[in-house]
């Protein structure tokens, strides 16, 4: 593939990576107030976010397994088609276990995506770039994170739920051009074992299994932070948590993009320890939070901080990776981050409820020892 070509692909699969975090985080922040519109209780709102999150991870062993001899586009394929099919699912009012089985079919769009659009960039990339380009992957994602909710919400207000579904999917359509235009690189792979799983090959990669571990650790702080933080804030009177959402999507493009440039010239952990640093400053602030200025200080280093994190340690993870082993790494990957995610959210909740500084504190031991695994579980470089 001639270096023109290259960038042409590169475009297409970072519009359609714009196209789905847009449609992804609008029904994001929308879905509990959509779950209760349909009389759905929190409880129920709950197991309903929660069974999105593991059915991300179990779609993504099991496509990722079928994809191994069809193709990183096949993979690419089924996210789209999920992501188009999936919003007008949600139109029949059907009740609660209707909704669960939509949401279990729904997560393979993630599932599928995040897997073959980072695995697709591995290979369009190499170790004096690739940095750089999960950081644009990251500024594209953090545009689209921090720009599609208010246009959600807009439409709901003005035309409903309906409408705003049958929206969703019709932007959907958008990605269907870019996806079929979009070359399949053609990389040489060696010989795998094909008795080995997907399990056994990264239990031998020590560069995947710390950076995941690694990534557990820290996600189940930004887990919580998604769960309690707004409940915390209105604890001390802060009612607003817009301005914070904004500069955490900013300072998450800024970080994302720092540490891949930063990364491609010094090394991936060095752009990788300070970020988990920031998450620490971050968690350490909430423990003394009084008003909206240190709700925004905070917001700034969680940004730079899990922005710069996941773009480094997807770099390396690549770095250290065989061709035949890119997709199941980066499932794995991704994997450990939601399960982190969802950990943080659904374990913590007793803390949250005796002391929100006694969880603030917890957190940041437990990211602190993900600082300690990128520095000295990991060899150097």
């Amino acid at each position: 593939m001639s270096p023109v070509d290259r960038r042409r692909d590169i475009r297409l699969l970072l519009i359609n990576t714009a196209i789905f975090f847009a449609l992804y985080n609008a029904l994001l922040t929308v879905f509990p107030l959509f779950v209760v519109s349909r009389g759905g209780t929190e409880q129920q709102v709950g197991i309903l976010v929660g069974l999105f999150s593991l059915s991300a991870v179990a779609s993504r062993i099991y496509l990722t397994r079928i994809a191994e001899g069809r193709g990183r586009k096949w993979l690419l394929g089924v996210a789209v088609l999920t992501t188009i099919t999936g919003p007008l699912l949600y139109l029949p009012d059907l009740g609660f276990w209707y909704l669960a089985l939509v949401r279990m079919y729904h997560a393979a769009s993630l599932g599928a995506f995040m897997t073959a659009s980072y695995t697709l960039l591995a290979d369009y990339s190499d170790e004096s770039n690739r940095g750089q380009l999960f950081g644009l992957y990251g500024v594209v994602s953090g545009v689209a994170m921090a720009i599609a909710p208010a246009l959600g919400y807009a439409v709901i207000d003005r035309l409903g739920y309906n409408a705003f579904l049958a929206g969703l999917a019709l932007v959907g359509l958008l990605m269907i051009p870019g996806h079929f235009l979009l070359r399949e690189p053609q990389v040489q792979v060696e010989a795998e074992d094909p008795t080995s799983g997907l399990f056994q090959e990264v239990l031998r990669n020590r560069w995947v299994l710390v950076s995941s571990f690694a990534v557990f650790l820290v996600t189940m702080a930004l887990g919580a932070l998604t769960s309690f933080l707004p409940l915390h804030a209105t604890s001390r009177g802060i009612s607003e948590l817009g301005p914070y959402f904004a500069v955490f999507s900013l300072m998450y493009m800024a970080g994302g993009y720092g540490a891949g440039v930063l990364s491609d010239r010094w090394g991936r952990k060095i752009a990788a320890a300070p970020a988990f640093l920031f998450v620490v400053i971050g968690l350490v602030i909430l423990t003394q939070l009084s008003g909206f200025p240190l709700l925004l200080v905070a917001g700034l280093f969680f940004g730079l901080g899990f922005g710069g994190l996941n773009t480094a340690l997807m770099a390396l993870v690549m770095d250290h990776t065989s061709l035949a082993q890119r997709s199941q790494a980066v499932s794995f990957y991704n994997n450990s981050f939601d399960l982190g995610s969802s950990g943080g959210a659904i374990l913590l909740g007793g803390i949250a409820a005796l002391s929100f500084g006694l969880l603030w504190t917890l957190l940041a031991g437990v990211s602190f020892l993900g600082f300690a695994l990128i520095c000295f579980a990991l060899p150097r470089q």
